[in-house]
């Protein structure tokens, strides 16, 4: 939802390729924005063609792109991304340049040769044109035969209607997902960060009495001290204070159980509560999660940027936390789960 289009390139015929500069070095910003404005006008009615094919590697995104320009991308008839994930979903890389070696045999230029890496590292718009021309109109050429080469293996393992029918009809959903975004009760996440605020300071200076000394409750190796050197505690697992320890050391001392509620709560508040209104959008007022086809070797639909899948809902406050999502209007929102057997 944040980049700027630095250019765009395609490709119609196996070993060829074009790419439309938008952003490059000493250009002038102004005229570069018109010209964006000019490129889309031209290529919308195409775009938007249900009957002129498009293919890519991990289309969602470029689509999402494009539609934020105001492009509602019709046509999508494959995506090397979510075809080689079908074919080998074990596989940990599924990158454009590795799925070119590996069916094409063929070595793409490394990105690395255009930005540099770590803190020489450049940004696609400080590329030379001649670079990043070949770069990027070599990325829409590889995609298109990988197109071709993934086709044929998703037809020879009776997988392409499968395909067609689930990954490829689920990609503009996703798109209008992550485009859409989820509003935010802002005003409510900063009410639950004050309450569990305060529970968190009472059970600091609790377990502080409990403790019978000051200690840094975050550090296991003072927490370690307390519980087995003063408090004379059973070492289970070589003075480990993980949380399945403590849950056992309850029995023997109320401490323990402190401890566990005050990291719990903790949690909520640093990951969830304080965290979430710092990924609202400023421009939507919403929090636009990336959801993934690809990341599980199950098929799962995968969350993350945040991970809308990961906000609890076992205890009261996670209950509270996921309350705080909601229709920015009077808009009816209700969740849907089938189970396949």
């Amino acid at each position: 939802m944040e980049c700027d289009i630095v250019g765009l390139s395609f490709s119609t015929l196996p070993n060829s390729g074009v790419y439309i500069p938008i952003l490059y070095p000493n250009c002038e910003l102004d005229k570069s924005q018109r010209f964006l404005k000019d490129v889309i006008q031209i290529i919308k009615p195409k775009m938007e063609d249900s009957q002129f094919f498009k293919t890519g590697q991990n289309v969602k995104f470029d689509t999402l792109i494009l539609k934020r320009h105001g492009i509602d991308v019709k046509g999508i008839c494959f995506d090397t991304l979510l075809a080689a994930h079908l074919l080998k979903p074990e596989s940990r890389n599924l990158k454009l340049d590795y799925l070119s070696r590996d069916y094409l045999g063929y070595e793409m230029l490394p990105i690395e040769d255009l930005i540099g890496k770590g803190k020489d590292q450049i940004s696609m718009a400080e590329v030379e044109l001649d670079s990043i021309s070949f770069y990027a109109a070599e990325d829409a050429d590889v995609a298109l035969q990988l197109t071709h080469r993934l086709k044929k293996e998703l037809e020879e393992n009776n997988l392409i209607k499968f395909f067609n029918d689930i990954e490829i009809s689920l990609l503009p959903v996703l798109v209008r997902m992550e485009y859409n975004g989820m509003h935010v009760d802002s005003d409510m996440l900063t009410s639950m960060s004050d309450k569990i605020g305060a529970r968190v300071d009472s059970l600091h200076k609790q377990i502080i009495s409990e403790a019978g000394q000051e200690f840094n409750i975050n550090s296991t190796q003072q927490l370690a001290v307390i519980l087995f050197d003063i408090k004379q505690l059973p070492q289970i697992k070589k003075r480990s204070t993980a949380e399945d320890i403590l849950e056992r050391l309850k029995t023997f001392d109320p401490l323990p159980a402190l401890i566990l509620e005050y990291r719990k709560l903790a949690k909520l508040k640093n990951t969830y509560v304080d965290a979430l209104p710092d990924l609202i959008n400023k421009n939507t007022n919403r929090i636009h999660s990336n959801f993934s086809q690809t990341i599980t070797a199950t098929g799962r639909l995968s969350s993350s940027s945040p991970n809308f899948q990961n906000i609890p809902i076992r205890r009261e406050e996670g209950k509270e936390i996921r309350k705080a999502f909601k229709p920015e209007d009077s808009t009816m929102r209700f969740s849907l789960q089938t189970i396949l057997k």
